[in-house]
């Protein structure tokens, strides 16, 4: 999908924030997405999901995505922080770690299986690309993991209990 980054800069050149999108836009003729988890259409216009376009990328790091998407990563770190967003985003960036987690939990067990892969995999299911700071992990931090991994318990209690059973 390309992006007109002109639409993404209201009428004095400053990069739009809410108004880029429809649902909490000011002005709907000025929104370029929604927030909504698909595509959306509204008096004939088709609106992308930013969500979606978020998710497809995979992009943990979120450069990418700014450079794409808006109007680069100063762009992006303005739209993180304003409030209306916020919640929003820190939404998609809890699937987005669920996901690529998932996915790289799914490739630890089918490498299991073959031998090969098994670190780059096991680097993404234990959040490699985080660099976090040393020290205890904050209340949020410590229940936002525990979600998950329970979440990631969940889908593959059945994976391995079919693989002991398969051992056996």
């Amino acid at each position: 999908m390309k992006v007109d980054k002109n639409k993404l800069r209201d009428g004095q050149g400053r990069p739009l924030t809410q108004s880029l999108f429809l649902e909490i836009g000011y002005e709907t003729d000025k929104a370029v997405y929604t927030l909504k988890d698909e595509d959306y259409e509204y008096k004939g216009v088709l609106y992308p999901s930013l969500k979606r376009l978020y998710l497809e990328m995979e992009d943990l790091i979120e450069y990418d995505f700014a450079r794409t998407y808006l109007l680069g990563w100063a762009h992006w770190q303005r739209i993180k922080e304003n409030k209306a967003l916020a919640k929003h985003i820190n939404e998609w960036q809890d699937e987005l770690e669920t996901s690529v987690r998932s996915q790289a939990v799914r490739d630890i067990i089918q490498m299991s299986a073959e031998d090969k892969g098994f670190q780059a995999a096991k680097w993404l299911a234990d959040k490699g690309w985080d660099k976090r700071t040393a020290g205890r992990p904050s209340k949020n931090e410590k229940l936002k993991e525990d979600r998950m991994k329970a979440r990631m318990d969940d889908e593959f209690k059945g994976d391995v209990a079919r693989m002991q059973d398969y051992k056996k």
